[in-house]
């Protein structure tokens, strides 16, 4: 990673499974300004839910994508995270009516 990418991280938390998670304020910004406008969430929020989702599941599609759900009274917050080298950063984040039963479920065990 160079310093200018460096200096761009929002920031980088420890997951449940205690890998680094991290965002840049250049995909942060993307994610509620382009990809979802509705959604008002804070760091501080996708954070906590990183270290203490409700259920995580791996992707179908991804073996590399897992997804992280935290009810929300009527609604699931979900952060979408991808890992490569052993490091995960956030793919997307999104609010759902109902929590997706596909894919493994890879916690709680």
């Amino acid at each position: 990673m160079n310093d200018i990418e460096l200096t761009n991280i929002l920031f980088e938390a420890k997951d449940i499974f205690g890998k680094n998670i991290r965002t840049t304020k250049d995909y942060w910004n993307k994610i509620f300004l382009i990809k979802h406008k509705e959604l008002k969430v804070s760091q501080s929020e996708v954070i906590k839910l990183l270290q203490n989702p409700d259920e995580v599941r791996k992707s179908v599609q991804d073996p590399f994508i897992y997804l992280f759900y935290k009810n929300l009274d009527k609604k699931y917050l979900v952060v979408v995270v991808k890992y490569l080298n052993n490091h995960g950063f956030v793919v997307t984040i999104y609010k759902t009516s109902k929590l997706k039963r596909k894919g493994e479920k890879i916690w709680p065990k």
